[in-house]
């Protein structure tokens, strides 16, 4: 694969693979004209990164998408990078992994995955008591590291974990995890969980940036201080606040103009300064504003 040059760079993944620091999160993108209009738009701004997942049920989609749009930017396969994600789902769980994997491959079409991440730390919708969470979290997993081995996934990681979820795999599996995909943003800024990823060379990476647009953030006076000294978008300084703490950012929507504005942040994050992250990390709340609460999940 090939980023030189792309905007906002890349990070070096412990598995030695390259991953970019910004990406288009297509969640609620469903039909294929949103689909369409969201990946001519991100090629078009120079997103590389693409997020999805089996849950999302837009596979299929991008993966036309793709093939549609690729050329028209003298784009190759390679030049993009995917991540998707695939739910633990019990009984029978790596027939089931297998099938979703599979899955991921056929309606993509993209001959391999970049990333591939376990969604949750649990069967979803289940006791985040189960005793059997654990023994499902490496049954999963190690359906991953099959498909690694036969060159279909490139990295493996996880999404919404703790950090006791991930050292229970870390000295048992064939390949750690270089990712943690979880929501982050000066609502929810998860420091323990930040430096546990960061002090073991994992990337962490914040789905839910923009806190699904919170009222209550977007009209934070720190925030709107901020914005209105270096003459910008609230939006640019909350994105900022994650890429400058080389946090990755998957901000999503199917808006042209959002699409543009969430990738032309950089000038915004180099006028950030040191006082300004301490300032914005003072507002966290713990408040989530997506579902996920991986913290409760045994």
């Amino acid at each position: 694969m090939s980023f030189k040059g792309i905007i906002g760079g890349t990070y070096k993944l412990l598995d030695n693979y390259e991953i970019p620091l910004i990406g288009l999160g297509t969640y609620a993108l469903w039909s294929q004209e949103d689909v369409d209009r969201a990946v001519d738009a991100a090629l078009a701004a120079g997103y590389r990164l693409f997020d999805t997942a089996n849950f999302y049920n837009n596979e299929k989609e991008l993966g036309i998408a793709f093939k549609k749009f690729l050329p028209k930017y003298n784009l190759k396969r390679e030049n993009i990078f995917i991540i998707t994600k695939a739910n633990i789902r019990s009984p029978n769980v790596e027939e089931n992994a297998r099938k979703m994997v599979q899955n991921s491959l056929n309606c993509l079409k993209c001959g391999y995955i970049d990333l591939q991440l376990i969604h949750y730390p649990k069967v979803w919708g289940t006791s985040d008591k189960n005793p059997e969470n654990s023994d499902h979290r490496m049954r999963i997993y190690r359906v991953f590291e099959e498909y690694k081995d036969s060159g279909y996934i490139r990295s493996i990681g996880v999404s919404n974990f703790e950090g006791r979820h991930i050292d229970e795999l870390w000295d048992n599996v064939k390949y750690r995890p270089v990712v943690n995909q979880c929501e982050f943003h000066p609502h929810l800024t998860r420091p323990e969980l930040v430096e546990y990823c960061q002090n073991k060379g994992i990337f962490f990476q914040a789905h839910t940036p923009l806190a699904s647009r919170s009222k209550s953030l977007f009209t934070d006076p720190v925030i709107v201080s901020i914005a209105k000294r270096l003459d910008a978008d609230i939006s640019q300084i909350i994105l900022s606040f994650a890429y400058q703490q080389k946090i990755g950012i998957i901000p999503k929507s199917g808006n042209v103009s959002r699409i543009k504005s969430n990738i032309s942040f950089l000038d915004i994050a180099s006028k950030l300064t040191k006082e300004d992250i301490i300032l914005l990390k003072k507002l966290n709340k713990n408040r989530r504003y997506s579902d996920c609460d991986g913290w409760n999940v045994r």
